[in-house]
């Protein structure tokens, strides 16, 4: 799925450089088509050659599919934000020209070919918008909806497809470490538990990543959304899937070992929530680890794995070849997992812990797997990743990012107003703070003048 600017946003910061129109090889134009459609011409790419050459994933599309899929060659009429593909540049209301008074002196002094306001012009798209979509609503069959389902999913497809890689991922991940430690490592190893999950994830990026964008964790999402501008609505809605994917795996994964769990306790006559099956269900430090260290190692792991996807998603850095990146992603959980999980049993995820731990309570565990080591599935799998992501992405973002959609790169007082109009808008939704309004809306103007 690609990305497409909108014409009233291109003033926006722009970070990528034009290539050069390239010189026509030597030969008739007919013979240099032909090059180009083959993907015969160098590029110079490490991924080999062809891979910059879209056509070479385009598969047969009989002349008469489109007449009866008329959503078939529909691209999408916004970025998306996946792991599978370079992350989209967007100019964020803290860049969007007309914003501060030196813009407005600009568009005065400028000569236009129109005086229409730029607040006023971006109203009026938005009310187009809205108008387009609930026509499509409102009369499926001109979108080519031939039942009610089609129709249900075309709009959920976003959460349906979180949901979906998330309970793969889980499933796989938590499968081979159950393997693992119901058999006593004759079916498994910690190496090969690690590969399971690195690679259960780079399954599931690749099945989902070309509609939701395969996030499958909620400090992704939220990195994404502060670092990125990942709309906040539908990181919310992303969230929400993931736990509920989460949910479903750890349903599944406690189903297919429940023999195997229920074996493994009997055998050591101690109650399921005390057999080594929990140890592969939930994620908890080591009697040994001390807090603080359980936490930085948290912190640490999830802040290399979203440096790294910011890194791989960078098409101004050196990105991968085409098709590579969630290959890469999986590796890179996998060392992490190595390297790392030993303390705290490797979560650097706040579902895949959340999930198969409510399964378990729902399972007659005890309400008490919330409270042990003091809520470490609070302060370890949420506070701690979500932090340790947090942190990773701005690490990046300040020693090698430069596009205009990182808050890092934003000018003093258009990360000023950006801040505080973001607080005012969240202070209005949730309606707390209301003494508080007036100051911010007071302080929004000021940076105005």
């Amino acid at each position: 799925m690609g990305f497409s600017r909108e014409p009233d946003r291109d003033a926006g910061v722009k970070d990528a450089v034009e290539a050069p129109e390239r010189e026509q090889p030597e030969g008739t134009e007919e013979e240099a088509s032909k090059n180009d459609g083959m993907g015969q011409d160098p590029s110079y790419s490490l991924a080999g050659s062809g891979a910059q050459n879209p056509n070479n994933n385009r598969g047969y599309t009989d002349e008469e599919y489109e007449k009866y899929n008329s959503q078939a060659d529909k691209g999408d009429d916004g970025p998306t934000w996946s792991l599978a593909q370079p992350l989209p540049h967007i100019v964020r209301p803290g860049m969007r020209h007309g914003a501060l008074p030196e813009d407005r002196k600009e568009d005065k002094g400028a000569t236009t070919e129109s005086d229409e306001d730029p607040a006023q012009t971006d109203k009026v798209r938005k009310q187009q918008s809205t108008e387009k979509r609930m026509k499509k609503v409102n009369d499926p069959r001109e979108d080519g909806f031939f039942n009610t389902w089609s129709k249900i999913r075309h709009y959920l497809r976003e959460p349906m497809a979180e949901w979906l890689g998330t309970t793969m991922a889980m499933t796989i991940g938590l499968c081979a470490t159950l393997s693992n430690f119901t058999s006593s490592g004759q079916a498994g190893s910690y190496p090969a538990q690690s590969v399971a999950w690195g690679f259960g994830f780079m399954t599931a990026i690749y099945t989902t990543g070309g509609m939701s964008g395969g996030h499958l964790n909620p400090a992704i999402s939220i990195s994404l959304s502060v670092f990125r501008g990942f709309p906040a609505r539908r990181c919310v809605i992303y969230i929400a899937a993931q736990l509920l994917g989460a949910i479903t795996a750890g349903g599944i994964s406690y189903a297919i070992y429940h023999d195997a769990i229920v074996e493994v306790a009997t055998l050591a006559k101690v109650p399921q929530n005390a057999s080594v099956a929990a140890q592969a269900l939930l994620t908890l430090p080591k009697p040994f680890v001390r807090p603080a260290t359980a936490f930085f190692t948290e912190f640490l792991g999830s802040a290399i794995l979203v440096g790294s996807i910011l890194a791989l998603g960078d098409d101004t850095n050196a990105p991968p070849g085409a098709g590579m990146q969630a290959f890469i992603i999986g590796i890179i959980i996998t060392i992490i997992i190595l390297a790392l999980g030993y303390n705290t049993g490797g979560c650097f995820n706040c579902a895949r812990d959340f999930g198969p731990r409510l399964v378990a309570v729902m399972a007659g565990w005890g309400g008490h797997l919330f409270r042990e080591y003091h809520a470490w599935w609070i302060w370890g799998p949420w506070v701690a990743d979500i932090t340790g992501a947090l942190f990773g992405a701005l690490i990046y973002d300040m020693a090698i990012f430069t596009g205009g959609e990182s808050p890092v790169n934003y000018p003093p007082r258009r990360r000023k107003r950006a801040y505080r109009v973001r607080a005012l808008n969240l202070r209005k939704k949730l309606r707390i703070g209301k003494r508080k309004l007036p100051d911010l809306e007071h302080s929004i103007a000021d940076t105005e003048h």
